[in-house]
Formats: C-alpha cells, sequence, structure tokens
C-alpha cells in the first residue's frame, strides 16, 4: 500500500502545489496517504505563486500556507511514489536518489506519460490549463492507488 507520495517540479511554487491539493481531493483528504512536495531548484520559503493560488481558488481549493522545500534525497527515499511533471524532472530525481527508479513516474503515466508544462511567469489561461491536466492525470492515478 502507497502511504507516502512525494510530487516534484522546479521551484515547488506552481505545479507541484498544485497538484499536492488536487491529489488530495481525489484522494479524500484521508490520514492513510501523506501527499507532500519540493523542487528540483526549490525557491525555498515561498508562498505559491498567487495567479496558481488564484486558479486553486476558482475550483475551490487552496495551498495557502505553503512554503517551497528542496527536494533532498531523503525525501526521495521516505516516499512510496515520487510523481515528475517533466522526463527531465525523472532524471534529475534518479540522478539524486538512483534507488528511486522503480518508483518514480511522470505524474502523466495514465495520460500517456504526457508532460505538464510548467506556467511559472505566463497568463492566467496558462496556469488554468496546468490545473485541468493535473486534476486529470491524478483523477486517473488515483484509480491505481
Amino acid at each position: 500500500m502507497i502511504h507516502r507520495i512525494l510530487i516534484v517540479c522546479v521551484g515547488n511554487i506552481c505545479r507541484s502545489p498544485m497538484a499536492e491539493v488536487v491529489l488530495r481531493k481525489h484522494l479524500g483528504g484521508g490520514d492513510e496517504v501523506v501527499v507532500e512536495s519540493a523542487g528540483l531548484a526549490a525557491l525555498v520559503g515561498n508562498p505559491i505563486d498567487p495567479i496558481a493560488e488564484r486558479v486553486l481558488a476558482d475550483h475551490g481549493l487552496t495551498a495557502q500556507g505553503h512554503a517551497a522545500r528542496q527536494v533532498t534525497e531523503a525525501m526521495i527515499s521516505q516516499a512510496d511514489l515520487v510523481l515528475a511533471m517533466q522526463r527531465r524532472h525523472v532524471g534529475a530525481i534518479h540522478a539524486i536518489a538512483p534507488q528511486a527508479r522503480g518508483k518514480t513516474f511522470l505524474v502523466g503515466k495514465w495520460e500517456g506519460d504526457d508532460e505538464v508544462p510548467d506556467p511559472y511567469g505566463k497568463t492566467v489561461p496558462v496556469f488554468e490549463d496546468a490545473y485541468r491536466r493535473i486534476d486529470r492525470m491524478l483523477y486517473a492515478w488515483r484509480m491505481h492507488l
């Protein structure tokens, strides 16, 4: 059984915090699974991007209180499942923690290994597209957890 899921992007202020909140929603908010996020080049301590928070709020969700964290080998090792937004993130995760090869996948694994492009610095519609992709992809994951 999967008990700890780590979601990784670059800065840990847009995609991964949105995905963390969305996956918790899809899992029903129970205590049996811990969902966390971190970044490969995290803007440590920063809150979620204001546009990402606005998009979450438009869908009745929030990541208020989020503080960006730098991914570590220990975080990866402790996770039962590691989800990355893009292929290059999977490679970077494997470089940090080679033992994570069998448990690291794209968030879009069940959607043809699709990726979620980085919306950072872009417009609301780009963030909304990222949210829709994340929501759809994580709903598909829910069926496999």
